[in-house]
């Protein structure tokens, strides 16, 4: 895992107020991290601040997971 994912995981982690360590790539946003439409929307809000990125609405309607999420990120991230 490289220093970025780390970031990631550790951002979504200290959002949720869990461990880093209960979060990992296979992760279901809403079904295994109990994330609503608000409670993802938050998360969401809390990242692209922290990672000074704008997400737009057709890139996370296909975001399920926290490795969907990792590779958003990253991907906003390099362009």
């Amino acid at each position: 895992m490289h220093d970025q994912e780390k970031n990631i995981l550790q951002a979504i982690a200290d959002h949720l107020g869990i461990a880093p360590e209960d979060v990992d790539r296979g992760s279901l946003l809403r079904d295994e991290l109990n994330l609503g439409p608000i409670e993802l929307n938050d998360l969401l809000h809390a990242l692209s601040q922290k990672f000074d990125m704008i997400f737009h609405p057709e890139e996370i309607e296909n975001v399920k997971t926290v490795g969907d999420l990792i590779v958003l990120i990253e991907d906003n991230l390099i362009g």
